[in-house]
């Protein structure tokens, strides 16, 4: 593995620099890199690639990423560029691994994104344990660059900008010295300790203001009333509305909604989902979907049908490239299902996507919810 070319990345990382100031970033706390190292960020945007890129400049990093943005026409483009390495979302993947420490070995600089995805509600999600064990085998000092409140310029379940002030830390947290007697479980705390943020909990106590713009596809996410637990919110420009009590959510300009942080409706939300699944021996959810998945390196629907969860399985009903299948995935191997909000959940198998989009909405947060649940309590058997 190689760092990026210097004459393509300096001038792009140039403007991506000047294109993140734009956007509202500064630069709150700095510190020399010095290579080899492994930088680690939080997610919260989709644009987080562009405030570590924009943060670590002129250095120049390689990025860990998840192999479907190799197949994307726009951002392969970037990948190619950045020279990225692929990985495999959700999986094992040592041919990843292999090249991640072979960049180190050749003084690079390797940035992840350890949560493996972007967190939904502005509040980080659980590293994998892995990411500690690599860092144990690399050896090389770790920094930390943490952007606080990317979530309120550009949350994820919006294509709009809610232009605002993204503020970003850049610190070593670990010495590559230290990693000599420090164990996993410590390793692994000290990642989790520095990279915990909660945008709702940060943004409470700064009070900085974000430009309002329509919040349609929340109601995807926080999908039932919090006052009569009807599910099926109806957006309209800057609240939700409960079309049976007629309670309103209004999202205001700190990013709350009725001075609730996101996180804690999402919490609750999740909580009393999960006491139906508990109360109900025979829970089950189904949904009509399609099937996408990689051909000639390119994204595309191969399939439709019926997909079904119940605590022992993810299966699909239906078709793939014309042909009657039935494809189960078990829970227990199934921490998470990554997501496009409102659109799909993917399931990763043997380097191969499985994204399931809906035909309505909100059920991508319930099989979220739930497919979560079920994995957690498999595990606890």
């Amino acid at each position: 593995m190689k760092r990026p070319n210097p004459f393509l990345y300096l001038p792009l990382g140039f403007l991506v620099k000047v294109f993140a100031i734009i956007k509202g970033q500064r630069i709150m706390v700095k510190s020399i890199i010095k290579r080899p190292a492994i930088i680690l960020s939080n997610h919260t945007s989709f644009y987080d690639f562009i405030y570590t890129t924009a943060a670590m400049y002129p250095a120049r990093v390689n990025y860990l990423g998840a192999k479907k943005y190799f197949h994307d026409p726009l951002t392969a483009i970037f990948m190619k560029i950045d020279r990225a390495i692929p990985k495999s979302l959700m999986q094992v993947d040592p041919k990843a691994i292999r090249s991640a420490l072979k960049l180190l070995q050749n003084k690079g600089i390797l940035a992840i994104f350890p949560e493996g995805q972007i967190s939904a509600t502005g509040t980080s999600l659980q590293p994998a344990y892995a990411i500690a064990k690599l860092i144990k085998k690399a050896s090389v000092n770790v920094y930390i660059v943490k952007h606080k409140n990317a979530y309120f310029v550009n949350p994820p379940w919006s294509n709009k900008t809610f232009r605002g002030r993204v503020e970003t830390e850049k610190k070593l947290i670990i010495d590559k010295d230290e990693l000599e007697v420090l164990t996993n479980d410590e390793i692994y705390k000290v990642i989790v300790d520095n990279l915990f943020f909660s945008s709702s909990n940060y943004n409470k106590e700064k009070r900085y203001s974000y430009k309002m713009q329509n919040i349609a596809n929340l109601e995807n996410m926080i999908y039932q009333c919090p006052d009569c637990l009807h599910e099926g919110l109806v957006s309209s420009h800057d609240r939700l509305k409960c079309p049976k009590c007629h309670h309103e959510l209004v999202y205001d300009r700190f990013g709350l909604l009725n001075d609730t942080g996101i996180d804690e409706l999402y919490s609750r939300q999740e909580k009393r989902f999960q006491k139906i699944i508990d109360d109900d021996p025979q829970f089950f959810l189904e949904a009509v979907v399609k099937l996408f998945s990689f051909r000639n390196n390119r994204l595309v629907e191969v399939g439709s049908g019926n997909l079904r969860l119940d605590p022992i399985a993810h299966t699909y009903h239906g078709s793939i490239d014309g042909e009657a299948v039935i494809k189960t995935f078990n829970v227990s191997k199934i921490p998470t299902l990554p997501s496009d909000i409102g659109k799909n959940v993917q399931i990763y198998e043997n380097d191969q996507i499985y994204q399931f989009e809906f035909e309505i909405p909100y059920l991508t947060t319930k099989f979220i919810l739930a497919g979560e649940y079920l994995h957690k309590k498999s595990v606890h058997r």
